[in-house]
């Protein structure tokens, strides 16, 4: 395939996958808001890279990949919904824990500290773990030879740059909201984004 049209079809499918409102996206949103757009860009930036890593290994493989995960998408959904419902669990856990702290009405309303550099890492993580992410993109990769190195670097740049450009509106947008959000309404946030994560785990498991 010629790399310019590779790299069309990784900006494509970079920009669609990212604007999916899903479990990160929540968690993105409300990260944002509670913690800063610096906070929340590093995150963004976590996530935009993990795609590009995906997008990478998927075209790498081409339809081979596709074939292989279509053949457990069951198991694939299951791991999926369990995975973000630990998240969801452990967020809510958190947030319950610091409301008992004497300090709590001083304390920051969104569970896990640190940085950008740590969001950065946190947010790495939990889509590195979310299977859905790599099927997604192989889904999209199967139109792509195998053994092409030109195309599958330029699929893989044209995701992470298209990922990388949604998340930084999506931050960059909810870390300017949050100046203007009570810690009351943050909290409130930061319970719903985690109760949304925890929906969707369960809309995972039941169509597994």
């Amino acid at each position: 395939m010629d790399p310019t049209a590779a790299l069309i079809a990784g900006l494509a499918a970079g920009l669609v996958i990212a604007m999916q409102v899903g479990a990160v996206s929540l968690l993105l949103v409300e990260t944002s808001v509670s913690r800063g757009m610096r906070v929340g860009v590093a995150s963004g930036l976590g996530v935009a890279t993990v795609d590009m890593l995906f997008a990478a290994a998927a075209a790498a493989a081409g339809g081979t990949a596709g074939t292989l995960l279509s053949a457990h998408e069951g198991e694939i959904r299951i791991v999926a919904a369990a995975t973000l419902a630990g998240i969801a669990l452990y967020g809510l856990a958190t947030i319950w824990a610091d409301r008992a702290k004497p300090d709590a009405a001083a304390a920051p309303p969104a569970p896990g500290g640190g940085g950008p550099r740590a969001h950065y890492v946190r947010f790495f993580a939990i889509t590195s773990v979310n299977p859905l992410t790599i099927a997604s993109f192989a889904a999209v990769a199967t139109s792509l030879p195998p053994g092409d190195a030109a195309a599958a670097v330029a699929f893989a740049a044209g995701a992470g740059a298209a990922s990388g450009g949604w998340h930084l509106l999506l931050t960059t947008a909810a870390g300017h909201a949050g100046r203007w959000i009570t810690q009351r309404v943050q909290r409130g946030l930061s319970v719903g984004g985690r109760v949304g994560v925890l929906l969707l785990a369960a809309h995972l498991a039941l169509g597994a």
